[in-house]
């Protein structure tokens, strides 16, 4: 066994390369998110204050809107390349998922909003935060079945 394990590629430059592999895409996933987050965002702060809707409702259609956005910038830059057969059917199962994300994150919000008091508008980005962390290995070994 070498002291210099980090030339080799078991060690900790091996260790380097599957870590830049494995999350070569995550910049792409994080800028279509971060789009996607401006339009939720955007949304919500839009139907709450100027059509008066409960931050709630406002919240859910900004939602929806982001995920359709998503789905479709991931599919066609993320994750480019990736075998685009099925993808109606790709989508409904995203649409699934996230809808289930959604009930999560419909009762952070509240529970940050409503119930403790943080601004709606700063509840969007912690559930955001949150959501972007959790979704980038589903989105990229179930959804669109990418291989680096």
């Amino acid at each position: 066994m070498s002291i210099l394990f980090w030339k080799h590629e078991s060690g900790i430059k091996g260790w380097l390369k599957s870590l830049v592999k494995k999350f070569n895409r995550f910049p792409y996933f994080i800028i279509v998110g971060a789009i996607g987050f401006f339009i939720n965002f955007f949304i919500t702060l839009v139907f709450t204050e100027f059509f008066h809707l409960w931050y709630m409702f406002s919240y859910i259609f900004g939602s929806l809107c982001s995920w359709i956005f998503n789905f479709v910038m991931n599919s066609k830059v993320t994750f480019k390349g990736h075998n685009i057969k099925h993808t109606i059917k790709k989508y409904f199962f995203y649409i699934e998922i996230y809808g289930i994300i959604g009930l999560g994150s419909l009762a952070i919000m509240y529970i940050l909003t409503s119930v403790i008091g943080v601004h709606y508008l700063l509840s969007i980005v912690i559930v955001a935060v949150t959501n972007s962390l959790a979704t980038y290995s589903f989105n990229k070994k179930i959804i669109f079945k990418y291989d680096d």
